[in-house]
């Protein structure tokens, strides 16, 4: 039993994702609306979620129950679904007049401490209950993000956020024990091929399992085989209740840290290194969202062309429609399109900045072309692709 739960425990640690590092990365290489940004961002936050049962049953697993696991087990998910409850119901009556007479009193001070407050108390009910501090302050952080004063209360802590995520991050650097690496090196850098090969492949297969392109998945697999800042978190209660040896615990936490060091470049690079592996299915779904958009725009000439349809998308075209003026529009966001095309509104699924799909768009013949949303960095490289084509 002892080596299934060390094996639980190490699958644990490296199933995690940085949310973190995947949604930075893919906001500036202007990816985060795509298919596999959403995809790769969306899977993240929740294993971020499904972090909390870790955080439950790794502190069980140290008691060494052995066969008798079930109960203490049972046990412990039952009061944590109960703690999960009381928090929900605390947050929903209780913090929002707590912050709303702590916004009267307009003091960032009061604000601050108010939410270290929160915080402690919440880890404090946990830990009364038998469970992991962590899991009182990530329901803390869950309850406080569903007050409407969330803004401002993360802009009043963000002093103490950047202080806390360094010291944790320093924390983690000081698990690391530098002088065991020459003797563990190899075992590292096998597990950290094994675990970015089987994550990209286990997530291709899930997210083509359910109906998307191969590119698409393969990408959505490259971005979220990197690991994750809730490893270390999963992997210091394991290091507390002794389920992991101190060697093995260095051999996981350095393959964790070699796997996010790696994350910048598998995220970069992810549609290069699908292009490359997938070929004939990278052009083929290209050309395919190409030509559903000049099926829709081969009778339209003097046209203009919305990129992004949006709030301020939508309100310019209703503005041409009541001027007379025939419009087709791109976007990424598949639930928006959808609305759109349901509510009968010429708006198509596709990337502007994407050469093939402006010309798709009828760029030759358009009267203008408008980007309506409020990115500085896609803006230009719409606005470059533009001028490459009909300078």
């Amino acid at each position: 039993m002892d080596a299934v739960a060390r094996a639980f425990v190490v699958g644990a640690v490296l199933a995690q994702s940085s949310s973190t590092i995947i949604g930075k990365q893919l906001t500036e290489q202007l990816e985060i609306n795509s298919r596999h940004g959403r995809l790769g961002l969306g899977i993240s936050v929740f294993q971020d979620v499904t972090a909390v049962l870790f955080v439950i049953i790794i502190p069980v697993l140290a008691t060494g129950a052995g066969d008798a696991l079930f109960g203490p087990l049972a046990l412990a998910l039952i009061k944590g679904a109960a703690v999960f409850a009381v928090m929900l119901v605390l947050g929903r009556w209780l913090l929002r007049p707590l912050f709303h007479e702590v916004a009267a009193a307009r003091s960032t001070e009061l604000s601050t401490l108010a939410v270290l407050l929160v915080v402690l108390t919440a880890a404090w009910i946990t830990d009364m209950a038998g469970l992991s501090l962590a899991l009182g302050a990530f329901l803390a952080g869950m309850m406080l993000g569903e007050t409407e004063y969330r803004h401002q209360l993360e802009a009043d802590i963000r002093p103490f956020q950047d202080v806390l995520l360094g010291m944790f991050f320093v924390t983690v650097g000081m698990l690391l024990d530098v002088r065991a690496l020459p003797g563990i090196w190899g075992w590292v850098l096998g597990l950290a091929l094994a675990t970015l090969l089987l994550k990209t492949l286990l997530i291709t297969a899930m997210v083509r399992a359910s109906g998307d392109e191969l590119t698409v998945s393969v990408r959505t697999g490259l971005v979220l085989a990197v690991g994750g800042e809730f490893g270390f978190v999963l992997l210091a209660l394991a290091l507390e209740g002794d389920l992991l040896s101190p060697e093995h615990t260095q051999i996981v936490l350095t393959t964790v840290l070699v796997t996010m060091m790696l994350s910048p470049l598998l995220i970069r690079y992810n549609g290069a290194i699908a292009r490359r592996l997938c070929a004939a299915s990278y052009g083929a779904d290209l050309a395919r969202l190409a030509k559903e958009v000049e099926h829709e725009v081969h009778t339209l000439d003097r046209h203009v062309i919305i990129c992004g349809y949006g709030r301020v998308g939508q309100n310019i075209g209703r503005f041409l429609e009541q001027e007379g003026f025939n419009f087709i529009a791109l976007d990424l966001d598949p639930v928006r399109v959808r609305e759109a095309r349901e509510a009968g509104d010429p708006v198509i699924y596709g990337d502007s900045t994407q050469r093939a799909m402006l010309e798709a768009a009828g760029l030759g013949q358009a009267r203008a072309l408008i980007v309506s949303f409020n990115d500085l960095a896609a803006s230009f490289k719409i606005l470059a692709q533009v001028r490459h084509l009909h300078p």
